[in-house]
């Protein structure tokens, strides 16, 4: 299969954008490890630091129990996709499913937080605040990136 050609910008507008947008990227994504890797330590386990499982579990704590197809648009990820890392999590007993419960829909199930799931929830959401210091850091460096 052939490798896509990538188009290059014409103008020195999209180059200096193309820098800041670069520049925001870098910004994001260390702020992202950083926390990460800090989840992780609190959680015990790396596996829980990535962005689907911290996802999963924080939207379960804030909005209750959920169907996995309310699942979709916070992780992006496809409904094959959902359902293993929905495996995983229920393996590793943070959450739990429930089939038959979705009035009309036999098949349908809900997927709701155990209290193993709840205390990992908020273990993200201390970890988190840990770091609001850093939060608030990268959003200053962010507004002065985009003011420019």
């Amino acid at each position: 299969m052939p490798t896509p050609e990538i188009p290059t910008p014409p103008t020195a507008d999209t180059t200096r954008a193309s820098a800041r947008g670069r520049q925001i990227v870098i910004l994001l994504a260390g702020a992202g490890s950083r926390l990460a890797v800090h989840i992780g330590e609190r959680l015990d386990n790396a596996d829980l630091a990535h962005n689907v499982p911290v996802l999963v579990l924080c939207e379960l704590a804030l909005r209750g129990p959920l169907r996995p197809r309310d699942l979709l648009e916070p992780t992006h990820l496809t409904s094959g996709a959902l359902t293993k890392q929905l495996d995983h999590l229920e393996q590793l007993g943070l959450i739990e499913r429930s089939f038959g419960t979705v009035k009309g829909d036999r098949r349908g199930s809900v997927v709701s937080l155990t209290a193993r799931g709840q205390r990992a929830a908020e273990t993200i959401g201390l970890a988190v605040e840990e770091h609001i210091h850093e939060i608030v850091s990268l959003r200053d460096e962010l507004s002065r990136s985009l003011d420019e």
